[in-house]
């Protein structure tokens, strides 16, 4: 009896075994873990259940974080599981959860990375990693003289007399090989000028923008926002009219419209501005539950969203204006 009570002890500790192995506490860098929580917010805004619970399994398995400073922080993400193990899963709620912990990390982890990987890149790609040890100039000599070398016919010996030291004795053959020479050397400078014109324009070339591409100015938004509405998708209008809000205050020098940004961190930057935050927290609101949570809004509550639109653009500009 004793020995079958040992087994079944030996057999439940053998079965409990993979799980306290890898039930271990991940430890992650601060970078890393900015990275993922910053990618697990984008799926969620998105509405990719497939994508967030590929990145949930990464997150759930990181039990400390490692802080600038040396020091570990303890983080938890169970909730996440927990919110993903719903029928219908929320993620608006997911969306602003995570970007609250987006918020409360230190600033400048993430962003400082990625800017210096694309510092790199670019230094990496012509014509930036040309070999420095030698310099330009000397480049440009080796490769004037090489052409002269190849286009200048060989040049007959001509005697030349001691007492023709005095140029309006030399012979007109030696002058005309002079003025071909010359004529040779401008145009090799001529084509150098213009090969290093078109080795200096930018290697990389920006996409032409297609037919959506997204608004840069209050004028692009607001007529973006026009065309929905007059094609009846409010959902859309409602976003333009979002988007004209924040570049608005971007053109009139009171917030800094940034892609990256979460909707909290907008909010953030304008917590010593309490009216401008007062104003903007709603429409802020309105626009996660229609865009993200795909509610519906009638005639009613987007006339009503769109006052207060036209009423921060209205006033914040008056102000901009009284102390330009």
């Amino acid at each position: 009896m004793k020995r079958k009570s040992l087994l079944i002890v030996l057999i439940m500790l053998w079965c409990q075994l993979p799980i306290l192995t890898f039930a271990q506490p991940m430890e992650v860098s601060l970078t890393d873990y900015d990275r993922l929580l910053r990618a697990a917010y984008a799926a969620a805004q998105r509405g990719d259940l497939l994508e967030l619970r590929a990145l949930v399994d990464e997150l759930i398995a990181i039990g400390h974080v490692r802080m600038p400073n040396g020091e570990l922080a303890h983080v938890d993400h169970y909730w996440l599981a927990e919110a993903l193990g719903q029928s219908v899963p929320d993620t608006p709620a997911i969306a602003s959860r995570l970007g609250a912990l987006i918020d409360a990390l230190p600033p400048g982890t993430a962003i400082a990375a990625d800017a210096l990987q694309q510092w790199e890149a670019v230094l990496n790609e012509p014509p930036f990693n040309r070999d420095r040890s030698e310099s330009w100039f000397t480049r440009f000599l080796d490769w004037l003289l090489e052409g002269l070398a190849n286009l200048i016919p060989d040049i007959p010996d001509v005697p030349v007399a001691p007492e023709l030291s005095d140029p309006s004795q030399i012979t007109p053959i030696v002058w005309v090989i002079l003025a071909i020479t010359g004529l040779l050397f401008g145009g090799l400078i001529f084509f150098w000028a213009r090969n290093m014109r078109r080795a200096l324009r930018p290697v990389i070339q920006l996409a032409k923008p297609d037919a959506e591409a997204e608004p840069v100015t209050f004028s692009e938004a607001q007529q973006l926002a026009e065309a929905a509405q007059r094609a009846g998708d409010r959902r859309n209008a409602v976003r333009y009219l979002y988007l004209a809000a924040l570049l608005w205050l971007d053109e009139q020098k009171l917030l800094s419209f940034q892609r990256e940004l979460t909707n909290r961190e907008y909010l953030s930057r304008l917590r010593d501005q309490p009216s401008l935050y007062a104003q903007l927290t709603p429409i802020i609101a309105t626009f996660e539950a229609v865009w993200y949570g795909l509610q519906t809004i009638d005639e009613h509550a987007f006339r009503a969203y769109e006052q207060q639109v036209a009423t921060l653009i209205g006033q914040t500009g008056t102000r901009y204006e009284a102390t330009a």
